[in-house]
């Protein structure tokens, strides 16, 4: 079935009734979809202020992204070397171990469903600016926060 135009925003997810909360750093939120801490999975939706971005980190887990709304620019490390890459709405990608980067957004807000499968409690490393470890992430945190932050859906 083609979908007219027209008929688009029938189908599209609507993000404003989200209660977001804020998420590392200022014009970053984020809302907890799923947590299962026996298979490793976290899930959860990030919205970006325009122009805004989170700071270095390193995944530790398989990462499935898809940018639901704007554009999610991922500034990765490579050999030393920043790579700019830009990811519009639909884009869809999956990896994420080892890699380092900061993502952010462009002109407009972005808002992105991130899926973290990890094989060990870690999901991801936040760092300093010198790419040294600052804090360790695990899924123990995320379940935590899915507990504290969205008590209702934690217990459904």
């Amino acid at each position: 079935m083609k979908i007219n135009n027209n008929d688009i925003e029938k189908y599209k997810y609507d993000t404003s009734k989200i209660n977001w909360e804020r998420f590392i750093t200022p014009g970053c939120f984020y809302k907890l979809l799923h947590v299962d801490t026996k298979s490793g999975i976290a899930e959860m939706l990030v919205k970006f202020a325009p122009n805004s971005e989170c700071i270095h980190h390193r995944h530790a887990a398989t990462t499935t992204t898809l940018v639901l709304e704007g554009e999610l620019i991922v500034r990765e490390q490579i050999d030393g070397k920043e790579i700019l890459k830009p990811k519009p709405a639909g884009s869809y990608s999956i990896g994420g171990v080892g890699e380092v980067h900061i993502e952010g957004s462009g002109d407009k807000e972005a808002i992105i469903f991130f899926s973290m499968r990890t094989k060990s409690d870690v999901i991801y490393e936040l760092l300093n600016p010198d790419l040294s470890i600052k804090r360790t992430i695990t899924i123990a945190d995320f379940e935590q926060d899915w507990i504290d932050k969205w008590p209702k859906e934690a217990a459904a």
